[in-house]
């Protein structure tokens, strides 16, 4: 993210409206979300594997059972203090997109506006707020991944492919029920839905996530209406309650023996 600023704050001298969208403050919000729960989402899914996988790898259940510790209360304070940390990732991460935004438009001597002009405030709390949320839930699913394999490893890839893969099957049933039906492209691309795919774990939070500030996406942004919001959060936080349940009971009924 620090190259992309540079970069364009040392060629928007020569076209300022261009920098527009990534320069000026609220519309510079859309792009620093597109990195902070973007590229985030899939760091956080590694990570919070990582770390629930982490106990199988080192035998830290062994010790619990031995100290006649919940594990299930082990398993949920553990993902508590994961989504803490997470974040305040996600709040040094969107600091540090606005403190390269300020620092991208002094180079290339764009007026930026305040961080909290025109609409700024109400923007930047629906992007953390919202943001944060769909890092948590998705976080949660590769907790829940990990804690099923019981294997750091394994875990990391599995909550990996599955959150590509989500993005990719969701984007060919898209298309494929485009071209069965005829809707949306007999109509001059009419989106349609929401449709069945967009509840899936990960897709959801897509739709939460497009009621913040964005720069743009795929091919689904034109082609599908949005979940609700008050859905697509209910729809959410299921999730996450889910593959915290998942994680806990996985590590009540395993036999560890030892």
């Amino acid at each position: 993210m620090a190259l992309i600023y540079l970069l364009v704050g040392s060629t928007a001298g020569s076209d300022p409206t261009g920098a527009s969208t990534v320069l000026r403050f609220p519309n510079s919000y859309g792009f620093i979300n597109q990195f902070v729960f973007g590229l985030g989402s899939l760091l956080a899914v590694a990570y919070a594997a990582a770390i629930g996988g982490s106990d199988w790898n080192w035998g830290v259940f062994r010790v619990i059972v031995a100290r006649g510790e919940s594990r299930s209360r082990y398993v949920i304070i553990k993902f508590v203090a994961v989504a803490i940390f997470l974040v305040i990732g996600i709040l040094i991460a969107y600091a540090a997109g606005i403190a390269l935004t300020l620092l991208a438009a002094t180079m290339s001597g764009v007026s930026v506006g305040g961080p909290l002009s025109g609409g700024g405030g109400e923007d930047l709390a629906r992007s953390i707020g919202f943001g944060s949320l769909v890092v948590t839930e998705r976080a949660a699913l590769g907790f829940a991944v990990a804690m099923l394999l019981r294997s750091q490893l394994a875990g990391v890839v599995t909550g990996i492919v599955l959150f590509i893969g989500e993005q990719i099957l969701a984007t060919v049933i898209l298309f494929t029920t485009l071209s069965s039906s005829g809707t949306g492209f007999g109509e001059g691309l009419q989106p349609i839905g929401p449709e069945w795919f967009q509840f899936l774990p990960f897709s959801i939070g897509d739709s939460v996530l497009s009621q913040a500030p964005s720069i743009g996406g795929g091919p689904e942004t034109l082609l599908l209406n949005p979940v609700p919001l008050e859905l697509g959060i209910a729809v959410t936080v299921m999730y996450l309650l889910g593959s915290l349940a998942i994680g806990a009971l996985s590590a009540e009924r395993t036999q560890i023996s030892g």
